[in-house]
């Protein structure tokens, strides 16, 4: 057995050729087919609803959320320091929506990020909200919120769901008077993948009528990044960047 020393570029060149293997193939899930100007709370997905490409997991296997993206309409709002929340549920009861802290078991998480406001995203740009690994379940239901998040976020600091100007379906006449999405991300029927501009006096989003969606994309990885560091780290103790790891000859 003998030892032999990385040098710094060595070790550089291992870490980024480890972190490429590592690293899953993101997919997408996405609803982009509106040009209804709105502002709005919310809308919900799942997690392999649409997946493109599709990663092939089974239901329940850890998926990794990294970018949730909704898309400016031409509707003013005068919402600021706006977060997204993503929470299990488009109608969660513990608690209620107009009771949702950062603590809450509902809450499965918060952006990284904030936007101040919404005045200098130009009509049909993204408003993209990023995500550390945030952790999902393929298969599973979801729904990002618009929200102001009061103060302690580490203590049950209350979220208060803002409505955000954004696109969302086109509704169509499909005959007698009868006004449906012209299209949607899941059916008609299914309203956990809908959106909503209203809150009811009794705390629960009013989605719009047969499930009309807003326009939104969810990037997510099958391994959460970047992982290939970690992995060097915990193979050769190269903490230093240039310590000595054992090989046989």
């Amino acid at each position: 057995m003998t030892y032999k020393k990385l040098g710094i570029a060595a070790v550089v060149i291992a870490i980024v050729v480890v972190g490429t293997a590592a690293r899953g193939a993101p997919y997408t899930v996405s609803y982009l087919d509106g040009g209804n100007w709105q502002t709005l709370f919310v809308q919900g997905f799942n997690s392999s609803l649409g997946a493109t490409p599709s990663p092939g997991l089974a239901n329940g296997a850890p998926v990794y959320l990294q970018k949730f993206e909704f898309f400016k309409s031409g509707s003013t709002d005068s919402a600021s320091n706006i977060r997204l929340a993503i929470v299990n549920s488009m109608f969660p009861n513990n608690p209620l929506v107009t009771n949702m802290t950062a603590t809450s078991p509902t809450v499965v998480g918060l952006s990284t990020n904030s936007i101040a406001g919404t005045a200098g995203i130009a009509t049909g740009d993204p408003i993209a909200f990023n995500f550390n690994n945030l952790a999902l379940n393929y298969g599973s239901d979801y729904a990002a919120v618009f929200v102001n998040v009061g103060a302690d976020v580490g203590n049950g600091a209350p979220l208060t769901p803002v409505r955000v100007s954004a696109l969302a379906a086109n509704y169509i006449d499909v005959g007698g008077g009868s006004f449906h999405p012209a299209t949607n991300y899941g059916t008609e029927s299914q309203y956990n993948y809908a959106t909503s501009n209203f809150i009811s006096g009794t705390g629960y989003f009013n989605t719009f009528s047969y499930a009309g969606d807003a326009n939104f994309r969810a990037t997510i990885e099958t391994v959460p990044e970047p992982i290939g560091l970690a992995l060097l780290l915990s193979g050769c103790g190269v903490l230093g960047l240039a310590r000595t790891c054992r090989r046989g000859e």
